[in-house]
């Protein structure tokens, strides 16, 4: 028995990892994982052009001595030699240069903002409506001339021939001979109204398209206009400038130093390369993250075994018992009661995110203790066959 009561019993969770001392331990490894590796990338070197003897003085600090050989001192005294006289080339140069502040009044002023008052007034939406209207009714008023007389031939043979036929003025018929005539003509007013307006409409947006394309126009070659005068000034600039770099760029070259135009620049020195050492510390508190997550992956494992075997436990018996005790659920929420009174509620087993809907057996073992049982690991059971209540899965 105590080893099936092993296989059911729930799982306790691990011991929370000690990350502060992870944390400490790594940062202590990682100080003197980098006082190793600063010891490591400072090597005496001895090469045919140079030595560095490196002097470890304690508490972190070191000291570099280093010196030629004999044959590049000699060589380094020459080059010192030569650019004494190089400096005293570039002083007797610096008498030569403009003693007066740089300017730029020589220059073209800045072009300004694009002057558009010159530039075609954009017509409004009110004049382009005006526009529109006026063309509608000329438009509708030529073609009216056109059709009235025809309006009023047809009139006048439509009542003529009524009449030849006897069909005499005021009568049903005539009446409505003539109120289709006139219907037909009113549908053609119709389809004039609405010809004027499309023309209306066309002419105005012609109209508006023509002003916005010339203003566009005008805009854009003033913007070329002050573009190729910005480019002028800018290669006036240019030169001005390159002019006053040109014998600075002299003295630079003489001294040594940077010129104006290529600032920084490289200092060639003799002696090795030599590679630097990398020592990665050991990784002490990755460790505790990853021993703490696998902690964590197999507490879960075993939760899920857990939820499995309780699950089992339902299915002992009669396929209408079920565990139904509270102390195994969660997210416990009531939804209705039975005809018989008992409360209904939807729930989760504590192994499992599926949703049920049941009783608890706590409550019906109040109204109903013949329904309800204790497991042999002290869980309540339920046997729905006498309830009213069917256990469902949601």
């Amino acid at each position: 028995m105590s080893f099936v009561t092993d296989i059911f019993k729930s799982p306790k969770p691990p011991p929370a990892p000690d990350y502060a001392g992870a944390a400490q331990a790594q940062g202590a490894a990682n100080v003197e994982t980098a006082r190793v590796e600063g010891r490591m990338n400072r090597p005496d070197v001895y090469s045919p052009y140079d030595t560095t003897i490196i002097t470890d003085l304690g508490d972190d600090r070191f000291r570099q001595d280093y010196s030629l050989t004999p044959e590049y001192e000699a060589q380094r005294v020459k080059q010192v030699g030569i650019q004494d006289a190089y400096l005293d080339t570039a002083g007797r140069l610096l008498s030569g240069l403009p003693q007066e502040t740089f300017s730029l009044a020589s220059l073209p002023s800045q072009p300004g903002m694009i002057d558009r008052s010159s530039f075609t007034a954009i017509p409004t939406m009110g004049n382009i409506d005006d526009y529109t209207r006026r063309v509608e009714g000329e438009y509708f008023d030529r073609a009216l001339s056109r059709l009235q007389p025809q309006f009023d031939y047809e009139r006048d043979t439509l009542r003529t021939q009524l009449i030849n036929s006897g069909i005499p003025q005021g009568s049903v018929a005539y009446n409505n001979a003539m109120s289709e005539l006139t219907m037909g003509q009113q549908d053609s007013l119709r389809d004039l109204s609405a010809e004027a307006i499309r023309q209306g409409q066309e002419l105005g947006d012609a109209q508006l398209a023509r002003a916005t394309g010339l203003r566009s126009f005008q805009i854009s070659d003033a913007a070329s206009q002050v573009a190729e005068q910005e480019r002028m000034r800018d290669r006036q600039l240019a030169d001005l400038l390159l002019s006053r770099e040109v014998p600075l760029s002299e003295i630079a070259t003489l001294t040594g130093l940077p010129s104006p135009a290529t600032r920084g620049g490289t200092v060639a020195t003799t002696g090795l390369n030599v590679p630097a050492t990398s020592i990665a510390p050991p990784p002490i508190f990755a460790g505790a993250q990853q021993q703490g997550q696998f902690d964590q992956a197999s507490y879960a494992g075993q939760l899920g075994a857990y939820g499995a075997r309780m699950s089992a436990l339902g299915d002992i018996g009669k396929a209408a018992i079920a565990a139904s005790d509270k102390k195994l659920k969660k997210n416990i929420k009531y939804k209705s009661k039975s005809k018989s009174g008992l409360n209904i509620y939807e729930f989760e087993y504590n192994w499992s995110p599926q949703k049920y809907t049941g009783v608890v057996a706590q409550e019906v073992k109040k109204v109903k203790p013949s329904a309800v049982f204790e497991n042999i690991f002290g869980h309540l059971m339920v046997d729905y066959s006498q309830l009213d209540v069917n256990m469902e899965r949601v």
